[in-house]
């Protein structure tokens, strides 16, 4: 428009690539496999004598030194030995990034978490162990991979007061469901007692997680 800065240049869009350009990199890598297995072919082919068909001629060619077909026939080894490792290479790229942490298929994580307002003493190691068990007995996992929290002596209350109080935490992928729960609280309530904590002062909590949510050995259950 009239007055505006004749500096100022049009930069037309950027369009988005095209023909090969455009293609996803697996395609490409597929593309250029596929042509240089079709020029090994064709050259190999020629070399041996049994290329396509040309035209007639007044005049016969001269026969070929098998110096020449030797050197042809090696460009064509080596076209079709390309196209082989195009393919390997883009293969094990894939394989790499598809692959999975090794990961044994019992593998679960059913953890618990006690935190408490009493003093365990010395009887804590052995409310750990008592309840490691419980959780493998209880929701049919490994023990293997049971992993118990206890932490005592909290500040916690009530229903506005202090007393023995014990909030609990059940995390598992899978086996959560009413009769586990049931199962594990009953059990659980049953080692607190010792402690002094009253039934109607415990809390259990159940969360069921996906594979995916949930971390180990450096990747997820899923992957």
């Amino acid at each position: 428009p009239p007055g505006a800065d004749s500096s100022l240049k049009h930069v037309p869009p950027q369009l988005p690539p095209a023909g090969v350009a455009a293609m996803p990199a697996k395609r490409r890598s597929h593309l250029s496999a596929a042509v240089l297995l079709a020029i090994g072919v064709v050259v190999c082919l020629r070399a041996a004598g049994l290329g396509f068909a040309s035209a007639p001629s007044s005049a016969e060619a001269p026969p070929r030194s098998s110096g020449w077909t030797t050197m042809t026939g090696a460009a064509g080894i080596a076209s079709v030995l390309g196209a082989v490792g195009v393919t390997a290479a883009f293969a094990r790229g894939g394989g790499r990034r598809r692959r999975s942490c090794s990961m044994d298929p019992d593998a679960t994580d059913p953890t618990l978490w006690v935190q408490t307002t009493v003093a365990m003493g010395d009887k804590k190691k052995e409310f750990m162990q008592a309840a490691s068990k419980v959780m493998s007995k209880c929701l049919g996992k490994p023990e293997g991979y049971v992993a118990i929290c206890v932490q005592d002596q909290q500040d916690i209350i009530w229903g506005g007061a202090e007393g023995p109080i014990a909030l609990c935490k059940v995390v598992s992928m899978g086996s959560i469901n009413l009769d586990n729960n049931r199962a594990v609280t009953k059990e659980i309530t049953a080692l607190l007692s010792p402690f002094g904590v009253p039934q109607d002062r415990i809390y259990v909590s159940f969360f069921d997680l996906e594979r995916q949510n949930v971390g180990y050995n450096g990747a997820t259950f899923a992957g």
